[in-house]
């Protein structure tokens, strides 16, 4: 495993719905960064009794970032509950639903926003991140490679993006995707295809999404 990957507990199909599980199987395959995955709100619901009763179960990560649901029927109260948590590092939000909400102001510079693939309205572009970023001016940003993918199977995107927003990079997003945005499991010809990105982002963690066949 090379240094620089991490894992995202909705990689894991069959234990991604219950924290203690899919965070001990992270633990077990001995992954250095990890994120949990609460895209959905009734998971992040579920989030706060695990990190109540999470003993040391953390305590083996160099990092833990957190990805915020992908959107949230009252968004500020949402925002209190994730400054609420015991947890301290990046929380990743999606730009088309999050840009214009003042309540991240609350999580300053942990918030992280990334790009996204070429099904949303928004947050695709060099553009529309560099709007996004000047309404959160400490916000990080997390490249996902794949969806640069979908928006430019050239990857020029990517590298466009790494230009323009490299000093505000925080982490990678890998994952193994369809032109229509769809995750599928992440194959070794993937990762061979985003590897000059990759090698251009060797000083924060690359978390997989999806896992490797």
């Amino acid at each position: 495993m090379e240094t620089n990957y991490g894992i995202g507990t909705g990689s894991y199909a069959n234990e991604r719905d219950d924290w203690r599980r899919a965070v001990e199987r992270a633990r077990l395959e001995g992954w250095r960064f990890l994120e949990l995955t609460a895209v959905l709100e009734p998971l992040f619901e579920t989030l706060p009794a695990f990190l109540a009763q999470r003993g040391e179960l953390l305590d083996g990560f160099d990092r833990v970032s957190l990805h915020a649901p992908i959107w949230a029927e009252a968004p500020a109260r949402l925002v209190d509950a994730i400054a609420g948590l015991p947890l301290d590092g990046d929380v990743i939000f999606h730009p088309d639903a999050w840009a214009d909400e003042r309540a991240l102001d609350r999580l300053g510079a942990r918030v992280v926003f990334e790009n996204m693939d070429v099904g949303k309205r928004s947050g695709r572009t060099v553009e529309d991140l560099s709007r996004v970023f000047a309404g959160h001016i400490d916000a990080g940003f997390c490249l996902d490679v794949a969806h640069v993918w979908t928006n430019d199977p050239s990857l020029r995107l990517g590298h466009d993006l790494l230009d323009a927003l490299g000093d505000r990079l925080r982490q990678l997003h890998v994952s193994g995707i369809e032109r229509d945005g769809s995750h599928r499991p992440t194959t070794q010809t993937d990762l061979e295809l985003y590897r000059p990105l990759l090698e251009r982002c060797e000083a924060v963690p690359w978390i997989l999404e999806t896992v490797i066949e």
